[in-house]
C-alpha cells in the first residue's frame, strides 16, 4: 500500500486515470455539498464507476480529501520554494502575492472544504498549520533584515502578513463574488510593503 493505495492499481495509466477521475468527482461533490454532508456514493456516481472501484483507490473520503490538499499544499510550497528578491522590492513582493493568489483560485474549492473540515478535524487543522507555518517561515526570514535592529519581531509580522493575505483570498478569490484576481495582489503588495516600511521605521 501506498498513501492508502494499492501499489498494483497506481502502477497502470488506467488506475492513474480512474484514480484522477474519482479524484475530481470527489472535489466535485464536496466543493457543492461540503465535506460532512458529501458521501461516496455521490462521488462515485459522479465518476461513473463502482463503490469498490473508490475503495480500492481511498479508504474513506477523508483519504481522498488528503489527496487532494496534497496537490495545493504541494503548489503552496512551490511559492515558498521560489526566489523572493529582486532589484525591485515591491515588483518582488507582487509577484510572490500574485503566485499565492493564483494557487488559491485555481484551487478555491479545495480550500473552502478544507477550511470546513479543519474547524472540527485535528488532522485537517495540523495539515493547514503545517503548510501556513512553511510560509510564515519564508515570510520571516525575508523580513529578518529589514526588522533587525527594531522593536519587532519578523516571526510575528510574518504571521500577522500571511493571515492578511489567507484571509483576504479566502474572502475575495476563494469565496463567492469573487474579486478581480489582479486588484487583490495590487491591494495586498501595497499594504505588505507599506506595513513593512512602517514597522522598519517606528520600530527603532
Amino acid at each position: 500500500m501506498e498513501g492508502g493505495v494499492p501499489l498494483a492499481a497506481r502502477r497502470t495509466s488506467r488506475g492513474e486515470r480512474t484514480r484522477s477521475k474519482l479524484l475530481e468527482a470527489a472535489r466535485e461533490v464536496m466543493a457543492e455539498r461540503g465535506f460532512a454532508a458529501a458521501r461516496i456514493e455521490d462521488i462515485v456516481a459522479a465518476a461513473g464507476v463502482s463503490h469498490g472501484t473508490f475503495y480500492t483507490y481511498f479508504e474513506n473520503k477523508a483519504v481522498a480529501l488528503d489527496a487532494l490538499i496534497d496537490t495545493v499544499a504541494a503548489e503552496l510550497q512551490a511559492v515558498v520554494d521560489e526566489p523572493w528578491d529582486g532589484a525591485d522590492g515591491q515588483a518582488a513582493v507582487e509577484a510572490v502575492i500574485g503566485r499565492f493568489v493564483r494557487v488559491f483560485a485555481s484551487h478555491a474549492d479545495v480550500v473552502r472544504v478544507w477550511l470546513e473540515v479543519s474547524a472540527h478535524d485535528a488532522h485537517f487543522a495540523d495539515r493547514l498549520t503545517q503548510v501556513r507555518g512553511g510560509y510564515v517561515a519564508r515570510v520571516a526570514e525575508v523580513l529578518a533584515p529589514a526588522l533587525r535592529g527594531t522593536r519587532h519581531d519578523p516571526v510575528l509580522a510574518a504571521c500577522a502578513l500571511v493571515a492578511m493575505v489567507e484571509g483576504t483570498v479566502t474572502q475575495q478569490v476563494a469565496g463567492s463574488p469573487q474579486a478581480d484576481p489582479a486588484t487583490v495582489v495590487r491591494t495586498l503588495r501595497s499594504l505588505w510593503v507599506g506595513g513593512v516600511l512602517r514597522l522598519a521605521d517606528d520600530g527603532r
